[in-house]
């Protein structure tokens, strides 16, 4: 099985996904999609799989044991599969395919639809800007879903809005759609014109708590040195007080060891306010920049009275001798060895660094504390990619019904999932590729082996789990999750309950050319340099002071004010 093999939803950056943590910390054992997209090769298979009716192997699911329904029987995509051609713009260089992978061939034998694949040579928005220029847009596009250039084109008239397409060609899509998709992106006139993938939505929420799948190898944590910790006889540590008491203790017994490393790099950067050190003394992480709320308004977390107690923290162990200046001064590199050799009694990083062996006793180990009281961390579950249509597609008839198709089960199935048998064959292309188990889809685990051991390679080769147009995150992950794993499940059980959604705090930034942008960067600037003074100063309330004095003469309650107009406006849609 899958349980010594965990490949979850956070193949993805997640975090994307859980996008906010990989700024700063190392994503750990599991590869990112488009890491994996950029490793794969254009290299294809001589041999194709074998034609395989998989209308039918969807039936014995038990849908209602994972969380998701079953298909319509009569979805609108099957009613005209004649072969039909639709251009399709990929807007990353480094997507690895190209709609030649026997994938892409089962798929458009099923469908009738071939994709006349690009992509443009660099990423520099270049070739997407000459298209928009130029009027001539692809019949479907994916972009990043924070792409400026989707509110250009909704804003020159240039998209079809979901709500008409699905309402004239395909109106069971919207049955088999993540409530989030056509709910939380709508734009200002209330219209939603852009698919968004890889949302972690209520029932993605609801499937990852129950097969163990909310925390993964990038939480945020907190990892100690078990002998040492052994040494002080283990006591309780429930928060940031019982965990300073604790180092002072160990430091008494091995006063040339660095009591505190915040090694999750971010400590001189303008993300600190985001870092895992911030985070586990009580600043809710996850957010990108952690805008939070305040009495119903939107504010920078840097006002907040956790973000100054959690400076404080810093502060204090500075002056208990707990934390050097290195941490502001290593690289990451520096950083990881000094862990790996022993010279640091407890570091913040993620579960994956959280269990280094250190060098100076092969005996045992760091080992990952349980979160603090005051641990939170506030995900949006917003997603990562966007597949719009143009109204220059040629057929948006096929175009809708065919996302219809791809963001059903069966589309999942067959364009992520692979071939269902008994048995892998040890050929990536013929699969098998997952089977049922306990009425739940899962990765057949010799399978697994193979794609772990050469994601790009196999993904060249089958194309499987490569094409995310219309991808529901659930459905796309579903087969590789398996409760069974112990570890993990043990972390889920530490971590878990500290996560909260909040959909609705998916806040674009101003235009960094804007005024607003301009002044956006300058404040961020301003906190790294802040940051470093606040921790090691004398009186750290004074240094406090003199930035938010700083911040105010920036004039930065117009940044505040930009998030807040786009907040209320989100939080008046998703009702």
């Amino acid at each position: 099985m899958l349980a010594k093999k965990r490949l979850a939803s956070y193949f993805l950056v997640s975090a994307l996904v859980l996008s906010s943590l990989s700024a700063c910390a190392p994503s750990g054992e599991e590869s990112s999609a488009s890491e994996q997209a950029t490793a794969s090769t254009q290299e294809q298979t001589t041999q194709s799989a074998p034609a395989v009716d998989t209308s039918t192997t969807l039936k014995d699911v038990n849908w209602a044991e994972v969380g998701w329904k079953a298909d319509p029987e009569n979805l609108e995509w099957k009613q005209d599969t004649s072969p039909v051609k639709l251009s399709y713009y990929v807007n990353f260089s480094w997507f690895g395919l190209n709609w030649q992978d026997d994938t892409s061939k089962r798929v458009t034998e099923k469908t009738g639809v071939d994709l006349e694949f690009s992509k443009p040579v660099v990423d520099d928005n270049q070739k997407l800007n000459m298209m928009i220029a130029g009027d001539q847009l692809p019949d479907i596009m994916t972009l990043d879903r924070n792409d400026p250039a989707i509110q250009t084109m909704i804003n020159a008239g240039m998209l079809y809005s979901f709500d008409e397409l699905i309402e004239q060609y395909a109106p069971q899509m919207k049955d088999i759609l993540p409530e989030e998709v056509l709910n939380n992106y709508k734009a200002e006139d209330g219209k939603t014109y852009q698919f968004t993938t890889w949302v972690q939505g209520k029932d993605w929420q609801a499937a990852a708590v129950k097969y163990d799948q909310m925390i993964g190898t990038n939480q945020a944590c907190i990892a100690i040195r078990k002998d040492y910790y052994d040494e002080i006889g283990r006591p309780e540590i429930k928060n940031v007080a019982d965990f300073t008491a604790a180092l002072e203790k160990i430091k008494e017994k091995h006063p040339d060891k660095i009591g505190f490393f915040p090694a999750d790099g971010c400590v001189t950067s303008d993300s600190f306010a985001t870092s895992a050190a911030m985070g586990n003394l009580g600043i809710q992480m996850g957010l990108s920049d952690n805008k939070v709320v305040k009495d119903g308004k939107i504010q920078w977390v840097v006002r907040d009275q956790k973000f100054i107690d959690a400076i404080k923290v810093l502060n204090d162990m500075y002056k208990k001798g707990l934390l050097t200046k290195n941490p502001f001064i290593d690289t990451k590199d520096v950083a990881k060895a000094k862990i790996e050799k022993g010279d640091v009694v407890s570091y913040s990083w993620v579960i994956a660094d959280g269990e280094i062996v250190p060098g100076d006793n092969p005996n045992t180990s760091y080992e990952v504390l349980p979160p603090f009281d005051t641990y939170e961390q506030i995900r949006t579950g917003a997603g990562w990619l966007a597949t719009v249509v143009p109204k220059s597609c040629k057929n948006p008839e096929r175009a809708i019904r065919f996302l219809e198709y791809l963001a059903s089960a069966e589309g999942h199935q067959d364009v992520s999932w692979g071939i269902r048998g008994d048995s892998y064959s040890g050929d990536v292309v013929a699969g098998p590729h997952w089977n049922l188990v306990d009425g739940k889809p899962t990765m057949l685990p010799d399978y697994v082996v193979d794609k772990k051991a050469d994601w790009g390679g196999v993904a060249s080769k089958n194309g499987l789990g490569e094409y995310w147009t219309a991808c529901n995150e659930l459905l796309w992950n579903l087969p590789w999750w398996d409760a069974s794993d112990e570890k993990m499940s043990k972390f889920n059980e530490m971590f878990g309950s500290k996560v909260k959604y909040m959909p609705e705090l998916d806040i674009k930034d101003p235009d960094p050319t804007s005024e607003e942008g301009i002044i956006k960067g300058k404040a961020f600037g301003l906190l790294q340099q802040y940051s470093v003074k606040m921790v090691f100063a004398d009186d750290a309330d004074a240094e406090y002071s003199n930035f938010i004095k700083e911040l105010d003469a920036l004039g930065f309650d117009r940044v505040e004010k930009f998030w807040d107009d786009v907040y209320q406006q989100k939080t008046k849609s998703m009702q």
